[in-house]
């Protein structure tokens, strides 16, 4: 089946919808079919040069970079593009799988299968009107979520689709290649991988890591704007800012934590444009990255990640803003390695069965019966 991905993503960047994107591609292209993605070029010169391929680490599909200015009406720019792209490869293509509501719609228009994926109930009612257009149309395959709360949202916006089904789908991970092998270090490693922008649970990073003067703590990720905002604070010595890690070399940085931190709050969590709050429906892909990496984790306590973390399962869980029990967390696994290569394991199994991006594709593409 010859798959048209349309996405709103710049390849490459260091967003983690730009990772969603490259990886479900890959997958799809895995389960044997023909891929196509259609994504923003990234506005960085010296980008044009990285194989996005290799950036990720992926393989199998072919990648069209749109331009998308970065000048007032480069969303028009980049919109026609999109258009044109998909009148090109109207009748060569079998479906369309969108995260972009306005190609979404555009394919249905040009009378394309297509699927749409969501993962957050958008602000504003232009955009709310707009995922009604494109959940009631008559040629929509279906609809996939990232989580359950999310699903239940939508039902109760009166955003679900009349005829089309909804699949509930949460993100996923690679498995490696081997079974994860830690690393030997002198003091424990905590760490942490993922954005620096507010809500994203920093602050009670640094709460912790000053509890814990014996522990060395290390953030993976951030841009350069937070990072230099972060640097520019009284930060202990025994945290490292370690910046950007390209997706593909992050396996071997995991492998030298000892337990990983997931500390989101239980509101405000932002997303990279800064327009969105999705506390509510998250199912981030660090949490299964995470899963994968053999070292236990710390988690806080969001009811949506209740749909994968159950406590004293596969990892502990604390309550979001209570540092004391975040330390007390940390103490334990460090204290106790059974207990710790027990949540690890038990995270790494559920991730095999059920959250690699293949498994996530094979459900995807059962549900809706896409052949």
């Amino acid at each position: 089946m010859k798959v048209l991905y349309t996405s709103l993503s710049y390849v490459p960047s260091r967003r983690a919808s730009s990772v969603h994107v490259m990886k479900m591609c890959a997958a799809i292209a895995r389960a044997g079919h023909d891929v196509r993605l259609l994504a923003k070029r990234s506005p960085d010169r010296a980008d044009a040069a990285v194989d996005v391929h290799a950036f990720y680490g992926v393989t199998g599909f072919a990648v069209e970079a749109l331009p998308r200015p970065a000048l007032r009406g480069g969303g028009v720019v980049f919109a026609a593009a999109t258009l044109a792209a998909l009148l090109a490869r109207r009748r060569r293509t079998d479906v369309v799988y969108s995260r972009d509501l306005v190609s979404a719609l555009t394919a249905l228009e040009l009378r394309m299968p297509t699927v749409a994926e969501l993962h957050a109930i958008p602000d504003g009612p232009r955009l709310r009107a707009l995922v009604r257009r494109v959940v009631r149309h008559r040629g929509l395959r279906g609809v996939v979520v990232i989580s359950e709360a999310l699903r239940r949202d939508l039902i109760a916006h009166d955003l679900a689709p009349d005829r089309a089904p909804i699949v509930v789908a949460h993100d996923a991970a690679d498995p490696p290649a081997h079974a994860p092998v830690r690393a030997a270090h002198a003091r424990p490693r905590i760490g942490y991988v993922g954005n620096l922008y507010a809500g994203r649970g920093i602050e009670l990073i640094l709460d912790v890591a000053a509890r814990l003067p014996g522990c060395d703590f290390e953030l993976i990720g951030g841009a350069e704007a937070d990072l230099a905002r972060w640097r520019a604070q009284a930060i202990p010595g025994h945290v490292t800012l370690a910046g950007f890690v390209r997706p593909a070399e992050l396996a071997a940085r995991y492998a030298t934590f000892d337990v990983l931190l997931m500390p989101y709050p239980r509101s405000g969590i932002g997303v990279a444009s800064g327009k969105s709050d999705t506390y509510r429906w998250c199912s981030p892909m660090k949490m299964f990255e995470y899963m994968a990496t053999g070292a236990p984790i710390v988690s806080s306590d969001l009811p949506v990640l209740g749909e994968v973390l159950r406590h004293d399962h596969n990892a502990l869980i604390a309550p979001a803003d209570d540092a004391a029990s975040w330390q007390r967390a940390i103490t334990r696994l460090l204290d106790d390695p059974a207990l710790a290569r027990r949540l690890a394991d038990q995270a790494f199994a559920d991730l095999v069965r059920d959250h690699t991006w293949d498994a996530r594709v094979r459900q995807i593409f059962g549900a809706l019966a896409l052949a």
